[in-house]
């Protein structure tokens, strides 16, 4: 199912369609939603506006958040190993013990962006 060009979509829209097994959610646009601890293991949402989303504690692994818009999100303690987040804007978002792993940073924005206690893509803990 295709949308339209960051097409607004609900919480409940988005985990209903995620566990009919739809994993392709480009260009969503999920803004000031809470999704705190959902499990979204191999989502595409790149190219998608994310600000000021809640995905602390968020299970991301493989997720593919290119050129996402995650401004200002909370994602404390999110799983995102292996992740995409090539040329994401992470800009004033909270990382803070986040798992990194493998993820891919390329051209990642990092403006004050908390990544205290993260697990970085090379295994290091961030300061």
């Amino acid at each position: 199912m295709t949308l339209p060009s960051h097409a607004a979509l609900t919480k409940n829209e988005l985990l209903d369609r995620y566990a009919k097994g739809d994993r392709n959610f480009e260009q969503t646009h999920l803004h000031d939603i809470d999704m705190q601890g959902v499990s979204l293991h191999g989502i595409d949402l790149s190219e998608s506006i994310l600000t000021h989303v809640n995905l602390s504690g968020a299970d991301l692994r493989g997720a593919d958040l290119g050129w996402a818009d995650l401004s200002q999100a909370n994602l404390t303690k999110a799983d995102l190993r292996g992740a995409i987040l090539t040329r994401a804007d992470l800009n004033h978002a909270n990382l803070s013990e986040a798992n990194l792993l493998k993820a891919d940073l390329s051209l990642t924005k990092l403006d004050h962006t908390n990544l205290s206690g993260a697990t970085m893509p090379d295994g290091s803990i961030h300061p």
